[in-house]
């Protein structure tokens, strides 16, 4: 039965999520990003840009009085954003984050469709488990993106967040919520110039790539005092 069922969710998830993010992602119009190394190269060069508002969908780590907010937009398919999680973001929340001293707030920027999916799944899982979700996908990325059936690895992964086979397949296709992240990438595209991932917005200005421990300290020093 349980074959069945995997066979199943493969098969339905190859025709879904069709209008939302196909006709996105084909889009001529729509913006060709890349994760290539120099979106992380380029010295982490800082833009001037307004500090978005936190909204209440938000997905935020850390405590309501931290002294710096940091808006993260990522793409769960994105080598460097996993890159990030993997090192720059573990210093950023035992230093920073559980001090109270900085919250983070996470936004995605789906770079494909897969992406796009994967995010659609996180969004279904409890808030209290989202973060740590969010960095089982970056750790995993190479097995589930990678993967022959991408789409039936995620919903295995969604079991290890208290998801039911169903209820996973049922976030994944949920037409609502993939449109909802979709407009949250050309919220950021457009209003904060968002052009790769991962991008972070600190006090007013965009820093791209994957900002390491010592980026990181060097950023949040002069704003914290």
């Amino acid at each position: 039965m349980r074959n069945i069922w995997t066979v199943v969710v493969v098969v339905a998830l190859a025709v879904i999520v069709s209008a939302a993010y196909n006709s996105f992602f084909a889009r001529p119009s729509g913006p060709q990003l890349s994760v290539s190394p120099l979106d992380s190269v380029a010295a982490h060069a800082a833009d001037a840009v307004s500090n978005p508002e936190i909204q209440p969908e938000d997905r935020v780590l850390g405590q309501d009085g931290a002294r710096v907010t940091i808006v993260e937009y990522s793409s769960l398919t994105c080598p460097h954003c996993a890159q990030f999680h993997a090192e720059g973001y573990r210093h950023l929340k035992s230093a920073y984050i559980d001090t109270g001293k900085v919250r983070l707030v996470f936004r995605d920027f789906p770079l494909d469709g897969l992406a796009l999916r994967a995010a659609a799944l996180a969004e279904c899982v409890p808030a209290e488990r989202y973060f740590p979700f969010l960095q089982l996908l970056f750790e995993s990325q190479k097995g589930w993106a990678r993967s022959d059936n991408p789409v039936a690895e995620l919903v295995r992964l969604g079991q290890l967040a208290g998801l039911s086979d169903q209820r996973a397949v049922g976030c994944i296709q949920d037409e609502a919520g993939l449109e909802k992240i979709i407009q949250e990438r050309l919220t950021g595209q457009e209003d904060y110039q968002i052009d790769s991932t991962p991008s972070f917005i600190i006090d007013g200005r965009k820093h791209p790539g994957a900002l390491t421990a010592e980026e990181l300290d060097d950023i949040l020093a002069p704003l914290l005092g």
